[in-house]
């Protein structure tokens, strides 16, 4: 029997994409491991699966759902590219590799997944002996590698392919007179990928 879990079919599910793709999000390196930046959950193993975290009135009055949520914020959040400006200016901040599958809510700079499993780390080269100590200490305890930070988008490619750019969602035209105006997203698309 297979440790990683697998998503949950729906009726009248069929994958969209028959193998985890990757991509990136960012962590800070706490003395209990790697923790999420906005809400603090840690990754003590490779392998993470979402939960719904309410953390509004409305969200607590929210239907219950399976994470990624169509309406909600749920899912484990990554992105198409590696956003190295964590690892430079946040000296807890860490920027890595993750494989995702199953139901993922894809939007137009990344997406929010239903499992995710850590496959590297990034390392800043400008970076003390010590924090690239921290970092290197990290990774041994999931069992990771750890790449130059200047590497990590080309290094995804090992682990494996990237989401197909026709299945990220496209932001909406705008009118001439709201370019001045923050752009218009449009609803995410939900795929199932398989693991």
């Amino acid at each position: 029997m297979s440790s990683v879990p697998e998503p949950l079919p729906l009726p009248g599910d069929a994958p969209d994409i028959i193998a985890p793709v990757h991509a990136f999000r960012d962590w800070r390196v706490s003395d209990d491991g790697l923790a999420s930046p906005r809400t603090g959950v840690l990754w003590t193993e490779r392998v993470m699966s979402a939960e719904c975290r309410p953390r509004t009135p409305e969200a607590l009055l929210a239907p219950e759902h399976q994470p990624p949520g169509r309406a909600c914020s749920c899912g484990i959040h990554a992105y198409f590219r590696p956003n190295s400006e964590t690892s430079r200016i946040d000296f807890t901040g860490v920027t890595g590799i993750v494989t995702v599958w199953g139901h993922l809510a894809v939007h137009e700079n990344g997406l929010r997944a239903e499992f995710a499993r850590v496959e590297a780390l990034g390392v800043y080269r400008r970076w003390t002996r010590r924090q690239k100590a921290v970092v290197a200490d990290v990774a041994a305890s999931l069992d990771i590698d750890v790449v130059d930070l200047a590497e990590l988008e080309h290094s995804a490619h090992r682990y494996a392919t990237p989401l197909p750019s026709e299945l990220i969602p496209s932001p909406r035209p705008r009118s001439r007179s709201s370019w001045n105006k923050r752009p218009l997203t449009v609803k995410p698309r939900l795929l199932l990928v398989e693991r």
